[in-house]
């Protein structure tokens, strides 16, 4: 399916740009759910998304019962409410724990394939549920009754219900997600919050990274006496000896020098003196007020 086709499906499926916009979460979902199928059925695993849709609680019930449901507390699991197997990946599972031949299970009672798999459902609402939605763990099995439910699965609830098709050798299995809407309303604005934030920090840091190395560098003053303009002719025939005589020098008179990235810019002026037996500028100017203000704003 096409991203462009995907994206009007599920414009009218009724859900919010805010949490479609939570790339990196379903990236994680999905990539959790793939390693979760390839250690649970002990077999090569790919994986594509299904389908998401908004719907109310006896919908979703509906479709977890059709195959082999597990619902969470609403107590220990807010966000994940649910999840379900279809029996081609809860026999693999039960081929996987009792090291049989899947063809041996086929004829196995669903009770028999839930009972075996409930583990493998608690192992993957803990890697989306504590690993993704941030709850906070439960010593205790979430595994409970649907009226126990975030929502309890009535009809005024909704249910972010996702689907997931997982490629496992030459068989398809599916795992869906019954999510609590009104946690990942929640959950998308505490994250697109987060994500701002992180942001501003990540941008401000830089400036006073910038800052701090731009301060810590090092720049070239010269105490200038006097100046002279010289043909490239007459540069060319100076030799050792030559004497330049320096009409304007006044050691009453210094101009500070700095080298920029423009050439350069005389910055202040002073005047030559000694300070601890060493020859010293001081300065009889402020400081060029537009190479001030550039230091001040970084």
């Amino acid at each position: 399916m096409s991203a462009v086709l995907r994206k009007k499906i599920e414009s009218g499926a009724g859900i919010p740009p805010s949490i479609l916009q939570l790339q990196q979460f379903w990236l994680q979902l999905q990539m959790r759910t793939c390693d979760w199928a390839r250690e649970t059925y002990g077999t090569d695993a790919s994986i594509t998304l299904g389908t998401r849709r908004v719907v109310n609680g006896q919908d979703a019930q509906r479709t977890l019962d059709a195959e082999i449901p597990f619902y969470f507390s609403g107590e220990a699991s807010p966000g994940l409410c649910a999840m379900a197997i279809d029996s081609a990946g809860a026999i693999r599972n039960a081929a996987a724990r009792m090291n049989q031949d899947a063809d041996s299970l086929a004829d196995a009672s669903p009770l028999f394939l839930k009972l075996l798999a409930e583990q493998a459902a608690i192992v993957l609402w803990g890697n989306v549920s504590g690993g993704l939605l941030n709850t906070r763990a439960s010593k205790s099995s979430p595994i409970a009754d649907p009226k126990f439910a975030a929502g309890k699965f009535d009809t005024s609830s909704r249910y972010l219900q996702v689907e997931y098709q997982l490629q496992l050798d030459e068989q398809v299995s599916r795992v869906w997600f019954a999510l609590s809407f009104d946690f990942m309303q929640q959950f998308a604005r505490d994250s697109l919050r987060h994500i701002a934030d992180q942001k501003v920090q990540a941008r401000h840091h830089s400036q006073k990274t910038l800052s701090d190395s731009v301060r810590a560098s090092t720049i070239t003053l010269d105490a200038v006496l006097d100046r002279m303009s010289l043909t490239i002719g007459e540069c060319s025939k100076l030799e050792v000896g030559t004497i330049l005589p320096l009409s304007g020098a006044d050691a009453g008179k210094l101009s500070l020098s700095a080298d920029t990235i423009n050439g350069s810019v005389d910055i202040g002026s002073g005047e030559l003196g000694v300070w601890k037996r060493q020859r010293a500028l001081k300065l009889r100017t402020p400081i060029l007020d537009s190479f001030a203000q550039e230091i001040a704003d970084l």
